[in-house]
């Protein structure tokens, strides 16, 4: 797993997602040349917000099990990503958004999500 091909990765991981993504990039003028950040935070956020809402279950452990490798990945930045970026938003959609999300977390992100919510509390 590299930084600056996250995002790249994360869409062929998950194709199923692909016409999700496209509208999310028109929405917002962004593309991949845009900050691993940004992307993350306007299109593949609301993406896991969708597939939640909509229990895509084929998605959703796709999905939930790259979350958790960004967890175990040794480079700081992308867990960064993980941290500052996709779990800081799902933590601030609510508690019930939240929860409906972490039960399909794995272990070490689990443990991310925990310590973000710290910062919450």
């Amino acid at each position: 797993m590299k930084y600056d091909e996250l995002y790249k990765t994360f869409k062929e991981e998950i194709p199923e997602g692909s016409s999700f993504f496209e509208v999310k990039e028109k929405e917002n003028l962004i593309d991949e040349t845009d900050g691993i950040h940004i992307v993350f935070g306007m299109v593949i956020v609301p993406y896991i917000l969708n597939i939640v809402q909509n229990n895509k279950m084929l998605e959703i452990n796709k999905v939930f099990l790259f979350l958790e490798n960004m967890a175990i990945c040794e480079d700081i930045k992308i867990k960064e990503v993980l941290d500052f970026t996709v779990l800081e938003q799902l933590v601030d959609e609510g508690q019930d958004i939240l929860e409906q999300c972490k039960q399909y977390m794995k272990k070490n992100t689990l443990k991310h999500c925990e310590e973000v919510e710290k910062y919450y509390l």
